[in-house]
């Protein structure tokens, strides 16, 4: 999976930057409201947890953009063999988006993302006290976004992160969907 993603993520943002250099600025910054659902895969135990996240964005034409994003996600709770642990994670980063318009209307667009960010994991072992692990996650995936009127548009994506320097979990895999508001 990642060995696919990768150069097609590659590929589209440097195709963004060829129609970046031909197309006029249209500069329109945004505002969106994600819910996500992650999939974490770790040593021991493989938590799912689900979340919100915030995003302010900017697009600089038709083709690229760039976007914050702050994402927070609930407790997940899963049994062990040593009790229950309790899971959840805090993020926050920078994404750099290509995007390919679809359709005369350019009402659906196409888009591939390159980013990092950096990520808390939260761990809780029953009766133990709460443990915090950081690292920094290197995220790729792609989407498609639905333009349903001029300042409104919808979003589903699935991004692949690799996770550094956490000592218990390797990557995760996470999907959102949200609405965007474009001023």
């Amino acid at each position: 999976m990642k060995k696919f993603f990768l150069p097609v993520t590659l590929s589209a943002l440097f195709l963004s930057l060829n129609a970046y250099a031909a197309d006029t600025n249209v500069y329109t910054p945004y505002i969106g409201l994600d819910y996500t659902y992650a999939h974490l895969h770790a040593d021991t135990v493989s938590p799912n947890n689900q979340g919100a996240a915030f995003n302010l964005g900017t697009l600089y034409n038709d083709y690229f953009g760039t976007e914050l994003f702050v994402a927070k996600t609930a407790d997940d709770h899963k049994n062990t063999a040593f009790g229950k642990l309790k899971t959840s994670y805090f993020a926050y980063g920078l994404d750099a988006t290509a995007y390919l318009p679809l359709g005369c209307l350019h009402t659906f667009d196409l888009f591939a993302s390159l980013g990092i960010g950096e990520y808390v994991f939260d761990y809780k072992l029953s009766a133990q006290s709460k443990h915090d692990n950081t690292g920094f996650g290197y995220r790729f995936g792609g989407g498609l976004l639905y333009h349903f009127s001029e300042h409104f548009s919808l979003r589903a994506a699935a991004r692949y992160v690799n996770v550094d320097h956490v000592s218990d979990v390797r990557r995760m895999v996470e999907y959102s969907t949200g609405i965007r508001y474009h001023f």
